[in-house]
């Protein structure tokens, strides 16, 4: 069941808000009786969880809710413009178990101010339910590439949204042109067909390199180079709340292109000590 409050409690940077209407609170009342759930990171466990409701709302302000957008008259748009569903809570504390061990939890912290409701803290920090989980690409990126995921992730995760694009950016860079050395090293394209098209003065864009490398990059990123443009525009021409509005998708993207090629090196590394084992055992039968 999609429960955008839900994606804004776990996934939106410091300081952001969510205006609460009716569709609003029938999803924090979901969430109060256990009926939304979602999957996200465990720092404890260090994999991914489901996490459940644990407390936060107390019984009194969950009855006056649920009241609320029960009232046939709050249902109107004009009464419901003069109504604020949260006028008897001046801040909101939501707090959620993981399943696997409930000592684990998620906390988020809310101030509301009229009809909205703005993130002011949370623990663990988004970077550090994000940060355990980017470990297992340092030595795809290096040092220098996986300091600056960490600091893309850190950075939104503080309310900055155009910064945390210019590291997302080069990461992407990095892996396209350490994509190109394989495919070069392999025969398949030619630094003078990567750099440009058929008219060698026409340098080929990013996105055009990037369906160059079908075949070498996962396909997630080869079937939507855009990603390269839209973190691209992100820089130049978003503004800072659409940076932070945009980034976890973003973000989300560039895991899955670097778990498809964790996957394959890690298939490759299988396979090829299946053959050593292979030929060791073959050599002893001669």
């Amino acid at each position: 069941m999609s429960n955008e409050m839900i994606e804004f409690i776990t996934k939106s940077s410091l300081y952001s808000s969510m205006k609460i209407r009716d569709p609003e609170i029938k999803q924090l009342l979901q969430i109060y009786d256990k009926e939304s759930r979602f999957e996200l990171f465990c720092a404890e466990c260090r994999d991914k969880k489901v996490f459940i409701y644990d407390c936060g709302l107390n019984n009194v302000k969950a009855t006056n809710l649920k009241n609320k957008i029960s009232s046939v008259g709050l249902l109107t748009s004009m009464s419901y413009q003069e109504d604020r569903p949260l006028d008897e809570m001046d801040h909101l504390y939501l707090r959620f178990n993981c399943s696997l061990d409930e000592s684990h939890k998620l906390e988020y912290f809310f101030a509301v101010k009229g009809d909205s409701i703005i993130k002011v803290g949370q623990y663990p920090s988004s970077a550090d339910i994000d940060l355990p989980q980017a470990s297992r690409y340092s030595s795809i990126l290096g040092k220098q590439y996986y300091s600056e995921l960490k600091r893309s992730i850190g950075l939104h995760s503080h309310g900055v949204g155009i910064g945390s694009f210019v590291y997302l950016r080069r990461i992407i860079e990095k892996l396209v042109y350490d994509t190109f050395k394989e495919a070069e090293v392999a025969g398949a394209l030619t630094e003078q067909q990567f750099e440009y098209q058929d008219n060698v003065r026409h340098r080929n864009g990013m996105e055009e390199k990037i369906k160059l490398l079908k075949g070498f990059l996962p396909d997630l990123i080869t079937d939507h180079p855009k990603i390269y443009g839209v973190v691209s525009k992100g820089i130049h021409e978003l503004t800072e709340e659409e940076c932070l509005e945009y980034f976890p998708v973003l973000k989300d993207g560039i895991v899955m292109i670097l778990d498809d090629i964790v996957a394959k090196k890690e298939k490759e590394r299988a396979a090829a000590e299946y053959k050593k084992s292979l030929n060791g055992i073959l050599s002893k039968m001669k």
